[in-house]
């Protein structure tokens, strides 16, 4: 089968050295990978990138900012004309480092915030990181550098959402990103961040009644992963979902040079290295990413098989369905399912 589409927006990796052990970090991070890509390597990995036609790189880690040369790198990729993105702990923001992210041409910045101070710091396993988040939002702000904020959400702070929004509006964000936990990397050792069916329920409820909030505050509340697929709602503005776009739209890069369709899947997922075979040759090759490329309604898994949406929605997120049951297309925890009851599935 000839795959015709482009990678039109990556997730790299930088390093998975970080300044925190965080509880729900789906990467495990806190060391380097044993072999992490070198300067000239990263550089040359850029310069593949125009061909493919990528539009957008969004530098994750680890915490990103603590390899040293990432401002060479999204300079290089500002002077082919690539936007650039990054997810930050906010533990390292300073003055110098925003002026440095702006003066580099990075399009947006992404700090991470996942609770009130008390469950912020107990998910972060950091007692001041609160704190520092507060302080890298004022500076991003402050610096007129388009900010999301992203919260994963668990069982810990899915209480304090609207007392979360309260906090971000005052502090003048624009951006709010929900996202649901999903079991992969260190979470799998903190069941007590787990969501279940009220919980997923309870966020998607959130999601609707206080988006035309947020909207009235001038505030965009943006969600990931599962939540609003088929809600009837003029909200959800990045509908139509039409399935997982890893390895279809999108791809991730390891920071020692694998490929995989999307960094939220665990490791063993990976379609090529990058040390190996050029980005070009991996995505073209068409053996890659063939759990979204080669899906068909035969392959929904259970939780998924008898559903009206199965053709459209394809199972759901594919680290959402992978993580909670080692296998793609059967989101165990898709709203859907539970607000149209079991008739929606006939094997249940």
């Amino acid at each position: 089968m000839i795959f015709e589409g482009f990678p039109l927006i990556i997730g790299w990796e930088l390093t998975l050295a970080c300044n925190l052990r965080c509880n729900h970090c789906g990467s495990s991070a806190g060391y380097p990978r044993p072999s992490e890509l070198t300067t000239k390597e990263s550089l040359k990995i850029c310069d593949q990138f125009p061909d493919l036609l990528v539009q957008e790189v969004n530098f994750t880690g680890g915490e990103p900012l603590l390899r040293s040369d990432w401002e060479d790198i999204a300079v290089h990729l500002r002077d082919l004309g690539i936007a650039t993105k990054i997810l930050t702990n906010g533990m390292v923001l300073q003055s110098d480092i925003v002026s440095r992210i702006k003066d580099a041409g990075i399009s947006g910045v992404g700090i991470s915030l996942d609770g009130l101070e008390q469950t912020h710091n107990r998910i972060r396993a950091s007692m001041g990181s609160f704190q520092y988040v507060l302080n890298g939002i004022e500076m991003v702000l402050r610096a007129e550098i388009p900010l999301t904020v992203i919260t994963t959400v668990n069982a810990l702070n899915i209480h304090e959402l609207p007392a979360l929004f309260d906090l971000l509006q005052s502090a003048g964000v624009k951006s709010w990103r929900v996202q649901p936990i999903i079991p992969v990397g260190r979470v799998q050792n903190s069941v007590e961040l787990g969501l279940g069916e009220q919980a997923y329920i309870q966020l998607e409820d959130f999601v609707q009644r206080w988006s035309p909030t947020a909207k009235k505050a001038g505030m965009k509340l943006l969600y990931s992963d599962g939540l609003g697929y088929f809600e009837e709602s003029e909200i959800y503005e990045e509908l139509p979902w039409r399935g997982c776009s890893a390895g279809i739209l999108s791809c991730g890069i390891t920071s020692d040079g694998k490929i995989k369709g999307c960094l939220s899947l665990p490791d063993e997922l990976v379609d090529g290295d990058l040390r190996k075979n050029d980005l070009w040759d991996i995505w073209f090759n068409p053996d890659s990413f063939a759990y979204t490329r080669q899906f068909s309604v035969e392959k929904l898994g259970y939780n998924c098989s008898s559903c009206d949406k199965g053709e459209q929605c394809r199972g759901g997120c594919s680290a959402k369905s992978y993580g909670n049951t080692n296998i793609f297309h059967n989101d165990p925890y898709c709203v859907y399912k539970f607000k149209n009851g079991a008739s929606v599935y006939e094997n249940e």
